[in-house]
């Protein structure tokens, strides 16, 4: 009895936690809503681009200058929400281990990343706009794939050691369990990592990263920690079956026709309402906050197929992990305790499991092990 009603409070938790945080990405999104739209309706940017032309004569510096200054002004509008999503609801829920220090400064390092890829990016657009005045979002889009495709293949050797600390995996036993799971997915295993989240979150998790040569699994202390052998087998089948089934090639496809769609709607808007908001060409700099409104409207309406598609390739790699293991009901104990160690809704309404789940259910991934019990 104690146990059922433990499992009731988390589920409780779960979702509370995910009604909290569904809330906050509504908001988020008038935020940001808002602050484009201020920009735009109000003629800040062209204020600002006037201003900077005084100072900054090259088109280069004046175009990053302005960047930066707008990224900055996005930042400390979205601040708070952040701070309370990222810091003070992980706390509230008991799923963080980080101090404010140590949150904020992960918080900057993110910020800088982005904004140093964004960076490039913009100034890059922004020069082929100018060069190549119609056909310009197809070489944006290409670069954007190029990007896509070096920031996969970097992620394990220089992003993921800025924010957690890794180590080989000692434990022989379960190393050579995952070699022979490994075999079974013809995955040519070179080393298996363990990644130091216990020092930040309670939350648990594993992935395969990387493109080529950079590619390696990692498995999460608090995986280790909590996990029998035979469940985090089950995790490391279901990464294992991404690799095979190219699932990161699928994910970087769809980006890049995103991409491509965002562009050209972008190319379409701004040819013919350019003059009429008073910008001085397409490549002028002071659109970017039309630019960024574009895209965020696209990436919107797309993210509904996007995550609809993740969801098929996660039940995908579910299906195979069972499947090669060949134990379902090793699965369903696997999910359960990781959906309640990382306080996931097991069962969310339809409409938010449509917009914002890249994942199937708990629910529905205990029913799909189900069917793979034998009577």
């Amino acid at each position: 009895m104690p146990q059922d009603n433990n499992r009731i409070k988390s589920s409780q938790e779960a979702k509370e936690y995910h009604k909290i945080k569904n809330f906050l990405f509504v908001v988020n999104l008038l935020i940001s809503l808002l602050v484009l739209s201020v920009f735009i309706v109000f003629g800040l940017s062209i204020f600002l681009r006037f201003y900077l032309n005084m100072f900054f004569a090259n088109l280069i510096i004046l175009n990053g200058v302005f960047f930066i200054i707008f990224y900055l002004v996005v930042i400390i509008f979205s601040f708070p929400l952040d701070l309370f999503e990222g810091f003070i609801l992980e706390h509230k829920f008991k799923l963080s281990r980080q101090n404010f220090g140590s949150w904020l400064k992960d918080y900057l390092k993110k910020n800088f990343i982005t904004l140093s890829i964004a960076l490039i990016v913009v100034e890059c657009v922004y020069v082929f706009i100018g060069a190549f005045y119609n056909s310009w979002w197809v070489f944006a889009a290409l670069l954007w794939l190029i990007i896509t495709v070096i920031f996969t293949k970097v992620f394990p050797l220089i992003i993921l050691p800025l924010f957690f600390k890794s180590r080989p995996l000692a434990d022989k036993k379960l190393k050579e369990r995952i070699d022979k799971l490994a075999r079974k997915f013809n995955f040519k295993l070179s080393n298996i990592f363990i990644l130091e989240l216990s020092k930040k979150t309670i939350k648990a998790n594993a992935m395969v990263t990387g493109m080529g040569i950079t590619k390696r699994i990692y498995l999460s202390d608090t995986l280790l920690n909590d996990f029998s052998h035979e469940e985090i087998e089950i995790v490391v089948a279901h990464e294992l079956a991404h690799n095979k089934n190219k699932d990161i090639y699928k994910h970087i496809a769809v980006s890049f026709l995103i991409s491509i769609l965002s562009f050209y709607v972008c190319d379409f808007v701004l040819s013919r309402a350019t003059y009429h908001l008073g910008y001085a060409a397409k490549n002028d700099i002071a659109n970017l906050p039309l630019f960024s409104l574009l895209v965020f409207i696209v990436g919107f309406f797309m993210l509904p197929f996007q995550n609809g598609f993740s969801r098929y390739m996660e039940n995908n790699a579910d299906a195979d992990s069972i499947k090669v293991t060949a134990n379902p009901k090793g699965f369903i104990s696997m999910i359960s305790k990781l959906g309640r160690k990382n306080l996931a809704d097991f069962s969310p309404t339809p409409i938010v499991e449509f917009f914002l789940y890249d994942h199937p259910p708990i629910s529905k991934r205990i029913n799909l092990a189900k069917q793979f019990i034998k009577d």
